[in-house]
């Protein structure tokens, strides 16, 4: 387990904590919702879903996070400018927490923006991500509304070493506070299985060892992109689930501090075992603190017995 020599940052969004040394904060899960290929999208141009099993999806996510103590974040995914503004109204009308919201185009991540400004989400709202590709209209979006929450993305094509991937963080926090953000948390990005799967979780170290950051990432889409789990007799959902799952929890055995694990599908089994290695740390961090003569308030996992 790690202790880290410099001070951490805890940044409140939306009423949960997310950063801090090790154990001293539960560890973040992000849900994800309404992505293409989830059995409750109907529409993904027009924003249409199935609202009854979108809610039990989000109903399982409260039930989990009360249960394990830790909280849990919803994403919320929009392909169209329609679709963005149909799903985060529906979203922030039935979950009361702080929520994501992301899409691959740039239009529907600046209807995002306007409407939880026009709508008074910017203390619950979290912009998905400040990268390299953002165009001048979506900064002076976000520049000129009053949102200021985001996750900060390393990503870059060039980013291939330890130190291009610090480079980027850093070139991305400066452009994040230029928008006027004020509260991030910083995604190393995770990159394909063979094509530089591994080093997000080296640089979740370096971000937290140098800048003192709570750190974020995704590493369900490793999984989802990998080959192997696609051929015949592999290529069904309790192995891709075991994939998940294990991407997921060597996340949070790197001192992530908040971990995206894609459809909401899966939620009671990641929560599960995020629980499982929650205990782990709490036992190991109680144990270092005791030998260095630390005296620090951590998390107690309600899931002990």
């Amino acid at each position: 387990m790690f202790v880290f020599k410099r001070d951490q940052k805890v940044v409140d969004f939306g009423g949960i904590p997310i950063g801090g040394q090790p154990g001293e904060n539960p560890t973040v899960l992000v849900g994800g919702l309404f992505f293409k290929g989830q059995p409750l999208v109907k529409d993904t141009r027009e924003g249409l879903f199935d609202k009854d099993l979108a809610k039990k999806w989000v109903d399982t996510g409260i039930e989990m996070s009360k249960k394990t103590g830790h909280p849990l974040i919803i994403q919320a995914y929009g392909r169209t400018d329609t679709a963005m503004e149909r799903h985060i109204s529906w979203l922030t009308e039935n979950f009361d927490g702080p929520f994501m919201f992301e899409s691959v185009r740039a239009e529907a991540r600046i209807r995002g923006i306007q409407y939880c400004e026009e709508v008074g989400l910017q203390d619950r709202a979290i912009f998905n991500s400040i990268n390299l590709s953002m165009k001048d209209d979506e900064k002076a979006a976000l520049r000129n509304s009053s949102l200021n929450m985001a996750v900060v993305l390393g990503w870059s094509p060039r980013a291939t070493s330890l130190t291009d991937r610090m480079n980027t963080i850093k070139s991305m926090l400066d452009e994040a506070q230029s928008m006027g953000i004020e509260r991030v948390v910083v995604d190393p990005a995770t990159m394909p299985v063979g094509a530089g799967y591994g080093l997000e979780y080296r640089t979740t170290l370096a971000i937290k060892s140098e800048l003192g950051l709570p750190t974020c990432l995704g590493p369900h889409n490793a999984p989802s992109a990998w080959r192997f789990i696609k051929q015949s007799g592999f290529d069904d959902e309790s192995t891709h689930m075991s994939a998940v799952v294990a991407s997921t929890v060597i996340a949070q055995a790197f001192a992530t501090d908040c971990i995206m694990y894609g459809s909401m599908i899966r939620t009671k089994e990641v929560f599960t075992a995020v629980a499982l290695i929650g205990n782990a740390i709490a036992a190991v961090v109680a144990e270092a603190n005791n030998a260095l003569g630390v005296d620090r308030n951590l998390f107690a996992p309600p899931t002990s017995e």
